[in-house]
């Protein structure tokens, strides 16, 4: 037999969680997010006159519609950000071969001109520019 399921939905409203209950039209509050589950299912249970364990609850908690916001805009400028890095590298790379292909700079002239490992200088000739690499 399957179990009752009822919905939860908790709002932050000032220093407190409302913790609305849609289809029994009912409403609590909680002090700290971890009370929500628990307030709303004591509240469930009052109005049911059953255990607060007898039914299951999902519960969503709502972001504010600023803070979804400011989410959306840090996930624009990573992706930005991440964009630009990918850029830096490639001229990075560019530069690198430019040493060595244009200057005739060996791989440790190049590390020991610019201060990075033999290793790196390696490693930084070998990759591929990316528009040129096969998936």
């Amino acid at each position: 037999m399957a179990r009752e399921r009822y919905t939860a939905v908790a709002t932050r409203e000032g220093k407190w969680w409302i913790v609305d209950v849609p289809s029994m039209e009912e409403r609590t509050q909680a002090r700290s997010l971890a009370e929500v589950e628990e307030m709303a299912r004591d509240l469930i249970a009052l109005v049911l006159d059953t255990d607060a364990h007898s039914f299951d609850l999902d519960l969503t908690v709502q972001t504010p519609r600023s803070v979804k916001q400011r989410l959306g805009e840090a996930a624009e400028l990573e992706h930005s950000a991440q964009r630009v890095q990918a850029e830096a590298a490639e001229v990075r790379r560019a530069a690198i071969r430019s040493l060595r292909e244009d200057y005739g700079l060996s791989a440790v002239d190049i590390a020991r001109s610019l201060g990075m490992s033999r290793g790196r200088v390696y490693q930084l000739l070998e990759e591929r520019p990316r528009s040129s690499r096969v998936a």
